[in-house]
């Protein structure tokens, strides 16, 4: 679930090579060299500050009762469901940037196709499994149209969890149960939930999102029992050395060496006014032991939204774009796990007009058939990936004259030394592309899973999903289009709303591949007889 702050200063607002390797065409971004953007010789000057450290106890353990058919909501409970999925933000974080005039930073993806057969593509779909294909017809008693999915696996044991549900396959896709999160650790379920394994321990970490907490579990993912053991963590705000009666909303979860690194945004009670920012370092051993866990935290009044960086090892990256000049600057964060302290960087990047809801940010067909299904979303940072040497970090912006739809940029940075390498943009002429989610492959390669639609003329592209492989700093132009909607989604707090987010992994059982979620309404729009939002599993390659 989402909320979103609002500014009240009001909305903020090189040339490029290009070349074809393997017939696929990238856009590269020469290092340093875009106008008026500090390039590495800015790269010296970096802040520090503490993190606290802490203790909690033992964990609770509970084994997961597993259902052949998702547990259909009640009106009460959709009721209750769809009222917080509706709660908004407000609140003043960062100043204005000018609006730029700003050519498009290399050029746009290519038209879809249904059948692409002519064309090499980029990323090529090696499994797509839809959850589950029976039970979810019955529509939005099952799942709701705002799907957030989040996925990961070990071998053929997948997990997928999603706006409501949670999903198991011990198949590699072929047939799914069902595990209930409104009843498996107790009560107030909400929404948000994310989930990743790590090989490391063998453990699948699920984060859940309730009424007044968070829940971090972990189960074993291994043999016909995976998913099913799991040890509980309550997270109250009393955990970022906050008052209880503070919420917790819009989470992120990635795993390093030996930690599971949990952010998070903090509301005060009865308010929609982000208070802070933070961020749990959680020993991922003790946790699998079920064990009392000493651990560290740091909250932040000055940054909204944290995005983890997947592929962090021995030091934990993470960045936000929110909260310094919004649409001009970029704060990246690094911690070091054999350190209490962390550090950040504040870096100018290329301009780009910062979004927020409902804001004026078009994704309709040009004849409004497709519905502006990008209304509810904003530009805080939604996918970052480690490779090559490179951080890199995704995020919506508005359209503007070089760009008709919305789009998603991508801006990198030196890992070494945190310098702005450039920016990239995945933009289209056809329609909108948003909510991004990046991964990194053992080859390097940066996998990626986003929503695609809009449409002009008579051309109409309701919401689908999309994976790309692309290098550290470049954009492969020619994405799989592999999931095309049939319908709008649903309205909420009155403007049409897709998601929040999407998620791809590297998948560990063969790292040079990535298994992303993904989602379509079917059976024509939302709230219409038989219609329906449809999760998909993915196993896609470069």
């Amino acid at each position: 679930m989402r909320r979103s702050t609002r500014s009240a200063l009001g909305r903020f607002g090189p040339r490029l090579r290009r070349w074809s390797v393997g017939a696929v065409l990238l856009l590269v971004i020469p290092v340093g060299v875009q106008a008026g953007v500090a390039g590495p010789a800015a790269a010296a000057a970096s802040s520090h500050a503490d993190s606290v450290r802490a203790r909690q106890g033992a964990g609770d353990r509970v084994t997961a009762e597993v259902l052949d058919a998702p547990p259909r909501r009640t009106a009460a409970e959709l009721e209750q469901l769809n009222r917080l999925l509706d709660r908004e933000g407000t609140g003043p974080k960062g100043a204005t940037a000018s609006v730029p005039d700003q050519e498009p930073l290399g050029p746009g993806l290519a038209v879809p196709k249904k059948t692409d057969e002519a064309r090499p593509l980029a990323a090529t779909v090696l499994r797509d499994s839809t959850i589950p294909a029976s039970a979810v017809a019955g529509g939005a008693s099952y799942v709701s149209s705002t799907q957030e999915p989040s996925t990961d696996a070990n071998g053929p044991n997948i997990f997928q969890v999603g706006n409501w549900y949670a999903s198991r396959s011990l198949d590699s896709g072929a047939t799914w149960t069902y595990l209930n999160p409104f009843t498996l650790f107790g009560s107030g379920f909400c929404c948000d939930q994310v989930t990743q394994y790590d090989a490391a321990t063998g453990q699948q970490f699920w984060l859940l999102q309730y009424d007044d907490h968070l829940t971090i579990a972990n189960a074993p993912a291994s043999g016909s029992g995976a998913f099913t053991n799991w040890c509980s963590y309550e997270i109250t705000p009393s955990w970022l050395g906050l008052a209880d009666d503070n919420s917790l909303d819009y989470n992120d979860l990635t795993i390093t060496n030996g930690n599971v690194n949990i952010s998070t945004n903090v509301y005060p009670p009865g308010g929609t006014s982000a208070i802070a920012t933070g961020l749990l370092r959680l020993p991922k051993e003790a946790m699998s032991a079920c064990a009392p866990i000493s651990y560290n935290y740091l909250t932040r009044t000055d940054d909204f939204t944290f995005k983890l960086t997947p592929g962090s090892t021995d030091t934990l990256y993470w960045g936000s774009n929110w909260g310094q000049s919004n649409g001009a600057s970029f704060r990246v964060f690094a911690w070091p796990e054999n350190s209490d302290t962390y550090a950040w960087w504040d870096r100018a990047v290329a301009p780009y007009v910062f979004m927020y809801r409902d804001d004026g940010q078009n994704c309709a067909s040009s004849d409004g058939v497709v519905t502006n299904w990008c209304q509810f979303a904003d530009s805080r940072v939604l996918g970052a990936y480690r490779a090559g040497g490179a951080l890199g970090f995704s995020f919506n912006a508005k359209q503007d004259a070089g760009h008709p739809f919305p789009y998603t940029r991508i801006v990198w940075f030196n890992e070494s030394d945190k310098a702005y390498v450039g920016s990239g943009d995945q933009w289209a002429d056809w329609g909108g592309i948003q909510y991004m989610s990046l991964a990194s492959n053992s080859l390097g390669q940066v996998g990626s899973e986003f929503a695609w639609g809009g449409g002009t003329g008579g051309t109409h592209y309701y919401p689908g999903s999309a994976v790309n492989s692309s290098g550290p700093t470049t954009i492969a132009i020619d994405p799989n289009y592999y999931l095309w909607g049939e319908g709008n989604t649903c309205l909420s707090g009155g403007i049409p709303r897709w998601g929040d987010y999407l998620t791809v992994r590297t998948y560990q059982t063969d790292p040079t591949t990535w298994i992303a979620g993904g989602y379509a309404i079917k059976g024509g729009n939302c709230g219409a007889t038989g219609a329906y939002s449809e999760p998909h599993n993915v196993l896609f390659s470069g």
